[in-house]
């Protein structure tokens, strides 16, 4: 294989997460390519030496770690970016220190030009933290903001700072109740997924038991069981949120009794459907158990 197509396919090995460390682009690299000639071990290291040494690699040290969003406590620990990388974060660094609450219009501009840069080069946990400055104001610059955090988080393969992972989950939490109805939309999905990918076992019960109220205070959606399932299930039925059933299958069991118990007072047959969609829930995190996602695992990627 001619050396530049060697070259270019481990610069986009480096470029699909942003940041890696060597072990990883190695591995990943040998996986996708070992058959191929120039992709052995030795042959990788070489080039990549390579790519160094001409400035199209740089490495990061433990002291830009927190620039990049990097959880490391080794702090021997080196990573690997693409200095086109580098130059494309300074671009979107300057955007996200433009926030304005006051500026809907110039906000709006700036997270297009964020998404389309995040397609080619996904984010770093420091900037998706500081995506968060533009949520909350106007459900249009929302829209954008939770699908970029979104896309990005799920993308990540690395650890997240702790203090870059909470100010992110309490920013998403405070937002979540403005998106909880209708019981399905797209904000409310994609808020859901990231703080089931992080755990935030309490929320998610939360929110889940407000909508079960939506739907007892509803009483033509609840007539409709066909809805209600499509509805729940659209929004319920996601491998981030499989380990947070498992978690608060306590709390499930004793929504779906109680809505069996409520279920049997005359006038309120009806409800005894709401304790049908709580066993689907978990019929649904019992047998897909094996394809749950959540953050412990993610990070645990990273060798």
């Amino acid at each position: 294989m001619a050396t530049r197509e060697i070259d270019e396919k481990i610069l986009s090995e480096i470029e699909k997460t942003g940041v890696v460390r060597r072990k990883d682009l190695l591995e990943s690299l040998k996986a996708r390519y070992g058959k191929e000639k120039g992709f052995s071990g030795t042959s990788l290291n070489r080039k990549i030496g390579e790519l160094i040494s001409e400035d199209r690699i740089k490495v990061l040290g433990s002291e830009e770690f927190s620039e990049y969003g990097i959880a490391d406590e080794d702090k021997r620990a080196k990573y690997l970016v693409s200095s086109t990388y580098v130059s494309k974060k300074r671009h979107v660094d300057s955007l996200i220190g433009k926030a304005s609450i006051e500026d809907f219009f110039e906000n709006q501009l700036i997270l297009k030009e964020l998404y389309r840069s995040s397609i080619i080069f996904p984010l770093n946990p420091a900037q998706l933290s500081g995506i968060t400055d533009f949520l909350g104001h106007h459900e249009l610059t929302d829209e954008l903001g939770i699908k970029i955090v979104h896309d990005n988080i799920l993308k990540q393969r690395f650890c997240m700072p702790e203090d870059l992972r909470d100010s992110l989950t309490e920013s998403l939490a405070r937002l979540v109740e403005k998106y909880r109805r209708p019981l399905r939309n797209q904000n409310k999905q994609y808020i859901l997924d990231i703080l089931g990918l992080f755990s935030t076992e309490e929320v998610i019960v939360w929110v889940l038991e407000e909508d079960l109220k939506t739907l007892e205070e509803d009483k033509e959606l609840l007539s409709k069981k066909d809805l209600i399932m499509s509805e729940i299930k659209d929004v319920y039925h996601s491998k981030y949120l499989i380990h947070i059933f498992e978690e608060s299958k306590d709390d499930l069991l004793r929504l779906m009794w109680e809505y069996n118990e409520k279920g049997k007072e005359k006038g309120h047959e009806d409800e005894r459907k709401i304790a049908l969609v709580l066993d689907n829930i978990l019929d649904y995190a019992v047998e897909n158990r094996e394809k749950a996602v959540y953050y412990e695992k993610l990070c645990g990627v990273r060798k």
